[in-house]
């Protein structure tokens, strides 16, 4: 198991729209030793692993045509490395064997767009998550790292194998005025709404559960995402299997939302920029561009003054692109309808 200091530092990182994730080609996986046999296993673990994250699908890797990355390893794996690092064993640690695999960014892009899986971009939403746990012997009590760092230490896990950003509420008074256990666990979702608004994430998740008496554990999840709202349940062995299960429900549906599929034809774009009036901005702008992955080539047209022109092509839907934009947090749009003509977004600035 990870250390919490992984949680600890999203937690106290700041709030944000949606947020640049990083070693998405990495894959990182336990094995029993650093035998060739457990190696083998481990890396088609690592490479499901990086396919899941890269695709924000998890049901990607029982696609026929992903076998291929498994039967031919050696074309899309870069380096394989060995660390030490502890497991959970029931009430205990216990040393385990850590793999981690890079993977060919070229490689693994190339064979994701021939095949036409879906992309999910690395400027992903940020989650709030709200966990609340029914225990016979404390009663309802919302999950944290003073009431339950090992259930907080799983979700953490989780969302980081997804690579997908998140958050833990504070749990403060005002937290706690905002949003009672009773009115969490009945899914008061008007409350919950008011109670996440200082937190200002993409997406608010809402996860309650309980242990039965022969140890199942059933619970159900909401979250609002884009002005929606839905619901799901779950039934597990485990808590570690809900928790699991769950967010791969969750994480599925709300990466739909962002994810596209690459298209043969590439679509040209000018993009109308006001408000850039200093060499670094200018930089800056070309780089928040060049990171959203539907841009193929940028290049630019005219300089007046604040304002600049560029010439982008992309790759998929151009609103999906726009909203890109507005999501990296230096963009706003500059009049009533920015994409009235189809060919020319017109946004403004923003410097930070």
């Amino acid at each position: 198991m990870k250390s919490l200091a992984i949680a600890t530092l999203v937690f106290f990182s700041g709030f944000a729209h949606s947020e640049y994730v990083e070693n998405l080609y990495v894959g990182r996986v336990n094995v029993p030793n650093q035998s060739s046999l457990s190696q083998l296993q481990g890396v088609r673990d690592a490479s499901n692993q990086v396919l899941i994250k890269l695709t924000g699908d998890s049901e990607v890797i029982h696609m026929p045509v992903v076998s291929e990355v498994l039967l031919r390893p050696d074309d899309y794996v870069g380096t394989v490395g060995y660390r030490a690092v502890e497991e959970s064993n029931g009430a205990k640690t216990v040393p385990s064997v850590g793999l981690e695999v890079n993977f060919s960014k070229v490689a693994l892009d190339e064979f994701i767009r021939t095949n036409k899986l879906p992309i999910l971009p690395a400027n992903r939403p940020l989650l709030l998550l709200w966990i609340i746990r029914d225990n016979r012997a404390t009663g309802r009590e919302f999950v944290s790292q003073h009431t339950a760092p090992s259930i907080v230490q799983l979700a953490a896990d989780k969302l980081e194998e997804r690579g997908i950003p998140f958050v833990f509420p504070i749990y403060d008074l005002q937290d706690r005025m905002a949003l009672s256990e009773n009115n969490a666990w009945e899914f008061n979702a008007e409350m919950l709404v008011d109670a996440s608004k200082r937190y200002d994430s993409d997406v608010i998740v809402l996860l309650r559960f309980y242990e039965t008496s022969s140890g199942e554990v059933r619970g159900s999840w909401l979250y609002q995402h884009a002005g929606r709202r839905k619901l799901g349940d779950d039934r597990s062995g485990s808590i570690s299997q809900f928790v699991s299960s769950s967010f791969d429900q969750i994480v599925d549906q709300v990466a739909s939302y962002y994810a596209y599929i690459p298209q043969n034809e590439n679509k040209d774009l000018v993009i109308e920029v006001d408000g850039v009036d200093t060499y670094a901005g200018h930089r800056l702008l070309l780089q928040k561009i060049q990171e959203i992955e539907l841009v193929e080539s940028l290049q630019i047209s005219t300089v007046r003054g604040s304002r600049i022109n560029l010439a982008v092509q992309v790759e998929g839907e151009i609103d999906r692109f726009f909203t890109a934009l507005l999501r990296s947090g230096h963009f706003a749009a500059s009049r009533a309808d920015p994409l009235a003509d189809g060919s020319t977004i017109h946004l403004n600035w923003i410097a930070q």
